[in-house]
């Protein structure tokens, strides 16, 4: 009995920790908007800095992933041009506010809007080894780095003439992790660094495939409307957040917080903006709530596989019942809580089986034992 009441009490710590847990990592994914409906103010001197600008929405508004609207409509991705041949060199930036690689037009988003978007750039966002520092976050949670590759409606003749147009920016980003071993394709970008240290310094580096920055997947993201999250802040980016995430080393990671600089030697950190407010913009997802043999979603540092959040997320047809469906959570607590039984079943099994063979062995040598008077003289 009391053996059952100890198996009790330990399932439900179990399910209550694992529960706790599973709100505040990678179990439980959402996206979270940067949005802001007025520019930043820019400092007395002109050049902005992110600790300095005054966003008008300061507060973070997470979305979770269950509120996410799943939209079987929204069309696969398909990335032209991304290939690049070594002879072709490319600009690395140091612009103060971020890094950035200038991309040939060449390279193409032919399927996934209604549209042809062409590459311009790609840059970006982290932060110090104690602060991650993601642009986007999924549930409360921010990856180490975050990428963006910044496309422009073919429509148009330029980014600068698209950059103001409703229809005119497109932007791919992905999450940055840190996994065991070194990242070969960032490490074409990021050997590099030290070339770029001051602000406003470039150098050029070949040419590579740019499609391996981004992962391996592109079936699974979310989508939304929103802005530019660097002055002006333009409401006209459509943005697509992949949910598989990328790894670098914790020593790549390392190069690209402490190397760069701005300003007169400081250091170039910290450069996300704040989580913003969704203002009833809807946040879809092109993969579905319901858990599939297709196993987990981004790959976290954040949780980072380590390097993957949960694929959560609910159809438009769905009625909202989170406790309906099982997380990872529930399922890591079921399977421990099995584990333990098992283990306490055995344990309980096999002392039973010492106890009777002990208890076999007093009574053997207890029938072994022959009883014989003593004689007077042993006497």
């Amino acid at each position: 009995m009391l053996g059952k009441l100890f198996l009790a009490f330990f399932l439900r710590s179990l399910v209550l920790i694992a529960a706790s847990s599973s709100s505040s990592s990678e179990e439980d994914e959402s996206s979270s908007e940067k949005d802001s409906e007025d520019h930043p103010k820019s400092t007395s001197h002109g050049h902005w800095k992110y600790d300095a600008l005054q966003w008008k929405f300061p507060v973070s508004h997470q979305h979770r992933h269950q509120e996410a609207i799943f939209d079987p409509k929204l069309p696969a991705i398909k990335l032209e041009g991304y290939d690049l041949s070594d002879a072709q060199s490319l600009r690395l930036l140091n612009n103060g506010h971020t890094l950035q690689l200038s991309l040939p037009n060449t390279m193409r988003i032919v399927k996934g809007f209604d549209s042809v978007f062409l590459a311009a750039q790609l840059h970006f966002h982290w932060g110090t080894k104690e602060v991650p520092g993601s642009e986007h976050t999924i549930d409360d949670v921010h990856f180490p780095a975050e990428i963006h590759m910044v496309h422009y409606n073919s429509k148009y003749a330029n980014i600068s003439e698209a950059a103001s147009k409703p229809d005119g920016l497109a932007v791919l980003g992905a999450f940055i992790g840190i996994g065991l071993h070194e990242n070969e394709n960032y490490e074409k970008i990021l050997s590099s660094l030290a070339d770029v240290s001051i602000e406003e310094s470039d150098t050029e580096i070949p040419g590579f495939n740019v499609r391996y920055l981004l992962p391996n997947s592109l079936d699974r993201f979310y989508r939304y409307n929103g802005s530019l999250t660097t002055p002006p802040c333009f409401q006209t980016v459509n943005w697509t957040i992949f949910n598989d995430t990328i790894t670098v080393s914790r020593k790549q990671l390392a190069t690209l917080e402490d190397t760069l600089k701005a300003g007169h030697n400081q250091h170039l950190t910290k450069n996300f903006r704040a989580p913003q407010l969704l203002h009833g913009r809807r946040v879809l997802s092109s993969f579905s709530a319901v858990p599939s043999s297709r196993g987990a979603g981004p790959q976290s540092p954040f949780y980072p596989d380590s390097n993957n959040p949960s694929n959560k997320g609910r159809s438009m047809n769905e009625p909202t019942n989170s406790e309906a469906m099982f997380s990872r959570g529930d399922i890591l607590a079921t399977a421990f809580g099995v584990l333990f039984s098992v283990t306490l079943l055995s344990f309980m099994m096999y002392a039973c089986q010492q106890r009777k063979k002990y208890s076999r062995f007093k009574k053997d040598a207890r029938q072994n034992v022959i009883y014989k008077p003593a004689t007077k003289e042993e006497a």
